[in-house]
């Protein structure tokens, strides 16, 4: 944040121009209004500007902090001390002091500039004190606002020295304006990309500040805002009605000079309307909005110990982007979650019907309870894990959001978890069935039937890595805990067939590659069949997930 212009009656000083900054310097001394503005920037401020180890650090408020900046490189040299002061509060809209600066005492005023039009009644100009003329003033604030500038207006008065306590009284007469200051806050880059992926997301992103009207539409302009056009100023607000506040909320997008009062109610007016509301900020004033919002977001940064507690979150960085990041993080966790529902059920079912079919059947259990706890604890555990680490799919962040009524279980979800279930538990009964006519020993049965349960959790697992779209995508690279898990599950499942110790452990044995061919055939046929009804499921029914 800087300030790129300062504005009097009768000059317009652009303080980027490095050319013009020499004699800006020279000026301080002989143009009143310039020395004034100096002044209220240096002692009609609450923040101080400190260097530690070579960094930069503003300690207060950032656009006090631009001041600071402006108003040093001016030279100015005199002896000061602060009487009393009226710190800045949203619901007057500025900051007083009363000081003295060598021998004279003054009270400096700087804030927005509509409140302070209204305080005046003399300008500098010319290096003289004349009536103030309100018409040029407007247009100077609505050319400058058009460009993104935050306004600042400053104002002084000389009063008595033996005034010792400054009062609201005091400002509301006699007060002289010397200027404008052009603050620019450029938009960060990752802001704009961020109000980019928020739109395609189905995120509505409302600017809602106290700047000047036409300096919040140039900015929200400028970040890609939506519906910034026309935008509503405090006044509007108050004008309406809930009722009429909760129909225009949904179409407007940016609110300017606005109090804590009217945040709450656009908050509560967004809720009605049956909206998620995350809301962000960072200073005292913004801590009812915050604790009223779905999501109250407070800056870690620059946010008031009061914010922070009112919030639900807290960005480390103050950075808007990391509000994307979160809700991207956010849906991918929620996605991976589905997936590990969708792979697990129709597992632990399956080996469950394994045991009841054969209960009701009056058969021999295919499987022992130490080998269904072997498949529970670490098969199954393992390839779910892999899915809980699946990058968000490339469509992810463009899908509108879920509503947070739904079930996670669909009606989709349970038609999955029944067939999967019932083709699983077939094929280890078609397996065993078939080893058992081969005449087939026990042993040689259930590791066979174990490895035919484990190729077809693998192979059902990556069907899972997309729930309905196809399964097998350059994604399935990047997930390196997915690798990890199948080169573990290759160890184990070989310790299981091959290692005498867990032969006596679980009742396993060797078996030979016709069995662990069988065993892949069943596996790859749970994948393809899978991927069928996926496609099927995609083309003709098209459900949400």
């Amino acid at each position: 944040m800087s300030v790129v212009a300062v504005i009097t009656a009768d000059d317009l000083f652009d303080t980027t121009d490095p050319n013009e900054h020499d004699n800006q310097i020279n000026q301080t001394s002989s143009n009143q209004a310039l020395t004034k503005m100096v002044e209220t920037a240096l002692y009609c401020n609450d923040t101080k500007i400190t260097y530690k180890g070579g960094v930069r650090e503003i300690i207060g408020n950032p656009t006090e902090g631009a001041l600071l900046d402006w108003a040093n490189q001016m030279a100015l040299t005199e002896n000061v001390k602060e009487i009393s002061k009226l710190p800045f509060d949203s619901a007057y809209k500025y900051m007083a002091t009363l000081v003295d600066v060598e021998d004279k005492r003054y009270i400096y005023l700087k804030g927005a500039p509509d409140v302070l039009l209204d305080l005046v009644e003399k300008e500098v100009s010319h290096n003289q004190v004349k009536v103030f003329d309100e018409s040029p003033w407007n247009e100077k604030i609505a050319t400058n606002a058009k460009l993104g500038q935050r306004l600042l207006a400053a104002a002084y008065k000389e009063v008595s020295n033996t005034k010792e306590t400054l009062t609201h009284e005091d400002i509301s007469s006699d007060m002289i304006l010397v200027g404008l200051f052009g603050i620019i806050d450029p938009p960060k880059k990752e802001a704009i990309e961020a109000v980019r992926v928020s739109r395609q997301a189905g995120i509505s992103v409302k600017m809602i500040t106290g700047d000047h009207k036409d300096t919040a539409m140039a900015i929200a302009k400028d970040i890609g805002i939506e519906n910034y056009a026309d935008a509503l100023v405090g006044k509007d607000i108050e004008a309406l009605s809930d009722e009429e506040l909760e129909k225009v909320v949904m179409s407007t997008d940016v609110y300017a000079r606005t109090t804590p009062e009217h945040k709450l109610r656009l908050v509560e007016a967004i809720q009605r309307n049956g909206q998620i509301v995350g809301m962000t900020g960072d200073g005292v004033n913004d801590a009812p909005a915050l604790k009223q919002a779905d999501i109250g977001i407070a800056m870690g940064i620059k946010g008031t110990e009061v914010t922070k507690d009112a919030a639900d979150m807290v960005l480390s960085d103050d950075n808007f982007a990391t509000i994307t990041s979160a809700v991207k993080e956010g849906r991918r966790v929620y996605e991976n979650l589905k997936k590990t529902i969708y792979f697990s059920l129709p597992t632990a079912f399956a080996q469950g019907l394994l045991v009841v079919v054969s209960l009701l059947a009056d058969r021999p259990l295919p499987l022992s309870s130490v080998q269904i706890l072997w498949l529970n604890m670490v098969t199954t555990i393992t390839l779910s894990f892999a899915l809980g680490f699946e990058p968000l799919d490339e469509k992810g962040m463009t899908r509108p959001p879920r509503d947070p009524k739904e079930n996670i279980l669909s009606s989709y979800a349970i038609f999955r978890t029944v067939y999967v279930s019932l083709l699983l538990a077939g094929l280890g009964f078609l397996v065993n069935s078939f080893l058992g006519s081969k005449g087939a020993s026990i042993p040689i049965m259930q590791t066979t039937l174990i490895t035919t349960l484990v190729f077809g959790q693998v192979f059902y697992m990556i069907n899972c890595r997309e729930i309905i779209r196809f399964s097998i995508t350059k994604t399935i690279l990047s997930n390196k805990v997915l690798w990890y898990s199948l080169a573990i599950l290759a160890i184990l499942q070989l310790l299981v067939t091959y290692a005498p110790f867990m032969h006596v452990a679980l009742g396993t044995t060797v078996i030979t590659g016709q069995h662990i061919g069988l065993s892949v055939l069943a596996g790859l046929a749970v994948f393809i069949i899978v991927e069928i009804e996926k496609t099927i499921t995609r083309t003709f029914f098209k459900p949400k997930n």
